[in-house]
């Protein structure tokens, strides 16, 4: 059974194709999803989701680059989240996408675009610890900036979501926390991504999560393609190549590591 943390399925033509993705999925053996999504209107379309079928999770909040958005708003912004959680507590399972994300982000700019991102991200830190939820961290061009507001906030509960950092940042962040997850998507299958598959094979197993973040970053066998929680089984691959582990404790330590961070009972 494979657990696919992060997904986007409302974007593109995925929830058009929503019956082929979710026999897909079966036929790949992913069991579970969470349907992320990035805005508050998308917000609804994955707790609908969540609410049809059982073996799909919700996540709420707004992802770092569009924090813009709702510059003038945090406050309600801040509110309007967390009614969607309380009429949802059933289905919703992590705060996300926050962070940080400065990679499109020029010179002249970075230092607003800083203070306005820190805002959220530590608004929403104060939301997730609130409810006991886990907080799915974005972080681009960021790490220092991550890790210091985590810190600061004493925000333990946390996954570094679709990690393309090296293996000083995830030492840092699992020494900080004892519940820090480390989420590893397609990338991890990339011939290029030397440093992300050096994490995946040297961090502790019970670390570990994998995910898809469809309909983007397709593992390399299906590179270039739509993305679907259904290539999840690429990225379990990938990790169990890596390690020296025998096949099936790592599936199964992975399966556990998903159901624990999200508080879902198997």
């Amino acid at each position: 059974m494979i657990f696919d943390t992060h997904t986007h399925i409302y974007l593109w033509d995925l929830v058009d194709r929503e019956v082929e993705i979710l026999d897909n999925m079966k036929s790949a053996w992913i069991s579970k999803i969470t349907s992320i999504w990035i805005d508050i209107p998308s917000s609804f379309q994955s707790v609908e989701l969540a609410s049809k079928y059982d073996f799909v999770y919700a996540s709420i909040w707004i992802h770092p680059n569009d924090t813009y958005l709702y510059e003038w708003k945090l406050d309600e912004t801040i509110a309007k989240l967390e009614e969607i959680y309380l009429k949802n507590i059933d289905k919703i399972v992590a705060i996300w996408e926050c962070g940080f994300d400065f990679f499109r982000t020029s010179e002249e700019n970075l230092e607003h675009t800083k203070q306005e991102q820190e805002k959220f991200f530590r608004a929403q830190i104060a939301l997730a610890q609130k409810y006991d939820l886990a907080l799915v961290v974005h972080t681009r061009n960021a790490k220092d900036d991550t890790l210091r507001v985590l810190m600061e906030t004493w925000c333990k509960k946390f996954i570094l979501h679709c990690f393309s950092e090296d293996l000083d940042f995830a030492y840092k962040a699992l020494y900080y926390s004892d519940e820090c997850k480390i989420s590893f998507s397609g990338i991890v299958t990339y011939p290029n991504a030397i440093n992300v598959a050096r994490v995946a094979s040297r961090i502790p197993l019970d670390k570990i999560l994998v995910e898809t973040d469809c309909p983007y970053l397709a593992p390399q066998k299906k590179r270039w393609q739509t993305n679907e929680p259904a290539y999840a089984s690429y990225v379990l691959a990938k990790i169990i190549d890596l390690r020296e582990e025998e096949p099936e404790i790592i599936k199964s330590q992975i399966w556990k590591n998903s159901l624990e961070i999200f508080w879902i009972k198997e």
